[in-house]
């Protein structure tokens, strides 16, 4: 392929890459890097979600599919390369469908309708889910809260002891990140303190025991200000990462007496991401702009960072990896998500430049509005990052934004919005395909269930929410578009936040959203409309 290629034609019968420049996703300023050291990188992490998504196979119905499937005339790829290169099993087997082709039936029903689990008089800032069909939550009134569910997938989740709080200790303003072990048998959180604690969660009791990592002394003067923003688990469990707002990364070990800490940032830390493949190898992000990458061994020698990623232009508020730990995805306080390549580094005078841009911030994400100069689309001069995604907004708190998981291809990104929405992003398109609407602040925190069709949203107005697909929603919206069609004009819709809690469900009505929607379902493999930045 030419590195002046841009977007996939997937409709080309073997399967290549082409790219057209000209299209552009009005409305939202996403772009693909035209730095040409990126091009190919952004051209083969395009290639390889659309191979891991089933994009590349011809639009069929399930319906279709499965009839195909039964008469042993299933249409193939003719050039199964791109699918070889992507390490996607295409079976010997007609009867068997590719890990692709499940996922591009999956990725028929994203999730669009809401289940309130619980809703709380606090705010709400986490989610986790556990192994045996469980969930937590921590929010700000010093409580964590664990939720069941039975085997089968309709059912409700309930509290684990609901005659029980799980109240935590030394928590200051809130509770500020939570994390697990490999296995899920270890938890630990953060909080406005110079502490760390964890405990054991391989049976849920009356109590939960807490163990401490301390790190270094603080001063009362500066104890008091101090706080561990995010941390988590490395791969093998050896350490927990947790980054300071003293600009320090610091790393605890359950089963050792050590402690490490050594300065990170110019900033906040407030992002910690550690590699899924790799037990040397992590992330850190902060209000300095910049994602470093980190090895352990090298802790301690002048050498610094592996790498570093600039091109925001505000603070990071969090860090995902990829399911194939070769990429991350930040978001960021500049109001974009960004994808890089561990692969390809920034340069130092990209990492000027980040700095100084930031520097240049004078509002606080807290509680003023969003400067216009984050509505332009222009990249910073030496901007690593292959994909930039806009279309959300990030203030108030740390908002997070992840991968969907490994069943969908890692198709998609999903994150939370200042407005109370989830927004999923299409990699392939740079478009927002769903938004779902309900909660009445700011949600902060989203998991996507890694075998199941269900995310997990949780809010500042306290709402923990099940959203899930409703194929009653998906008919009554096409139904709606077909009653206005002749008046080309849509009705007005209350605002779908009106679940009080009690277990029933409020469905995605959006009617601005609707013709999108319906145009994303039954388009599942078109062009892409990204477009490289000139």
């Amino acid at each position: 392929m030419g590195a002046n290629n841009a977007a996939m034609n997937l409709n080309n019968r073997d399967y290549n890459v082409e790219v057209d420049q000209e299209r552009w996703i009005r409305g939202t300023g996403s772009f693909i890097s035209d730095n040409p050291y990126l091009v190919e990188s952004a051209l083969n992490l395009r290639q390889m979600t659309a191979a891991l998504s089933g994009a590349i196979f011809p639009e069929l119905s399930v319906q279709n599919m499965l009839r195909t499937r039964e008469i042993g005339k299933r249409e193939r790829p003719k050039n199964r390369r791109v699918l070889a290169e992507q390490n996607t099993s295409v079976s010997s087997i007609s009867g068997v469908f590719s890990l692709g082709e499940k996922a591009s039936i999956i990725n028929k029903y994203l999730p669009n309708q809401r289940t309130v689990i619980e809703t709380v008089n606090t705010k709400t800032f986490c989610c986790l889910y556990l192994p045996h069909n469980r969930i937590v939550t921590a929010s700000q009134d010093d409580k964590l809260r664990f939720y069941v569910r039975q085997n089968h997938l309709q059912s409700k989740y309930t509290l684990v002891q609901p005659t029980i709080q799980y109240s935590v200790p030394d928590v200051g303003w809130s509770i500020l990140d939570i994390t697990v072990n490999s296995v899920g048998s270890q938890i630990a959180y953060s909080t406005w303190s110079d502490s760390v604690h964890y405990t054991a969660l391989d049976q849920l009791g009356d109590h939960l025991h807490w163990n401490t990592f301390t790190g270094a002394e603080l001063p009362p003067s500066r104890s008091n200000r101090f706080a561990y923003f995010s941390l988590r688990y490395n791969m093998d469990d050896k350490y927990v990462i947790a980054g300071g707002s003293d600009g320090f990364v610091y790393l605890f070990s359950p089963s050792l007496p050590r402690f490490q800490m050594f300065p990170a940032h110019k900033d906040d830390v407030n992002a910690i991401c550690c590699s899924k493949v790799n037990p040397h190898i992590f992330c850190s992000g902060s209000d300095d702009g910049l994602c470093k990458v980190w090895d352990i061994r090298l802790l301690g020698s002048a050498k610094g960072p592996v790498g570093v990623f600039a091109g925001h232009r505000d603070g990071i508020t969090y860090i995902d990896s990829h399911g194939n730990d070769r990429y991350i995805l930040t978001n960021s306080k500049d109001q974009s998500i960004k994808i890089w390549d561990l692969r390809r580094f920034s340069s130092s005078n990209a990492e000027k430049v980040t700095l100084n841009a930031v520097r240049k911030q004078r509002w606080d994400y807290r509680y003023q509005q969003i400067p216009p100069i984050f509505q332009s689309v222009r990249p910073l001069q030496g901007d690593g990052s292959l994909l930039t995604f806009r279309g959300h907004s990030v203030q108030h708190t740390l908002i997070r934004a992840k991968f969907s998981p490994e069943r969908t291809g890692f198709r998609y990104i999903y994150t939370g919005s200042t407005e109370g929405n989830l927004h999923i992003y299409d990699i392939l398109t740079g478009q927002i395909v769903r938004t779902l609407d309900g909660h009445r602040s700011v949600v902060r925190d989203c998991c996507w269930h890694p075998d199941e069709n269900e995310i997990i949203t949780v809010s500042w107005d306290g709402v923990t929410a099940r959203w899930y697909y409703n194929s009653r929603c998906d008919d009554d919206q096409e139904e709606e578009l077909d009653r206005v069609s002749d008046s080309n004009s849509l009705p007005d819709y209350d605002d779908d936040d009106d679940d009080d809690g009690d277990g029933y469900s409020v469905s995605h009505r959006r009617s601005s959203r609707h013709q999108h929607m319906k145009s994303h379902r039954k388009t599942n493999n078109t062009s892409f409309p990204f477009v490289r930045r000139r």
